[in-house]
């Protein structure tokens, strides 16, 4: 586990943390204080019933995350608890927020959620199996955060959000956004993702749920008009 004590710690995602999907759920040891069991959340997760969803949102327990590919999140993520650098505030393109419950004071990224053995061995204190690392356990403060998902220029979530098609529907690259992106917020070469947590004083919007797949996905994306 990694200790968080001081006003900032930047923590990246674990060298050999490998996710082969598109499904991540940001939650806590103690599944925000709900009571709820391993079975009872994968299932509820396994649903993709918007109602259920918001309900798990609305509580704190956790924040499952959708991608458009596998890996997202995979060797390019960094968990900062505090404050973002200028650079990391100001070259952010896309921002996805809502808040979570973590009193047991340990803050838990997974692969995958929709399966109770993997979510109850991740909140076991067990360390990830060798090999097999599909989950990062980081020490917090016991409290209730906002947790901001912030997507840079190497992110997939910027990088698919510049392709687009054309009156034929041929897929093609919005060449002129990105090179506007380029020039006034390149980001970092490595870096594609910040989770930032830090104790909530006001709660955000309800994020938009993807359709049919009941899940966060939708980022906020600050994009110029050109």
């Amino acid at each position: 586990m990694s200790n968080a004590s001081e006003s900032r710690q930047a923590i990246p995602i674990a060298t050999d943390f490998f996710c082969d999907g598109h499904y991540y759920v940001l939650t806590s040891a103690s599944f925000g204080g709900s009571g709820l069991t391993p079975d009872e959340l994968a299932n509820t997760l396994a649903s993709a019933d918007a109602a259920e969803i918001e309900t798990l949102l609305s509580r704190g327990v956790c924040i499952p995350l959708v991608f458009d590919g596998d890996c997202a999140l995979d060797n390019n993520t960094l968990i900062v608890l505090g404050d973002l650098t200028e650079k990391e505030e100001h070259d952010w393109i896309g921002r996805l927020a809502w808040k979570l419950n973590i009193p047991c004071g340990k803050f838990i990224i997974q692969c995958g959620g929709g399966d109770a053995e993997e979510l109850a061995y991740a909140i076991s204190g067990q360390p990830p199996k060798p090999n097999y690392q599909i989950f990062q356990v980081i020490e917090v403060p016991p409290g209730e955060y906002l947790v901001e998902i912030y997507a840079y220029l190497a992110s997939m979530t910027v990088q698919l959000s510049l392709e687009e098609y054309d009156e034929n529907w041929n897929l093609k690259e919005n060449d002129a956004l990105r090179e506007w992106y380029q020039s006034n917020r390149p980001g970092f070469d490595e870096l594609g993702y910040i989770i930032r947590l830090v104790p909530l004083e006001v709660k955000p919007p309800l994020p938009s749920l993807v359709p049919e797949i009941g899940w966060c996905g939708v980022f906020e994306l600050r994009q110029p008009q050109l």
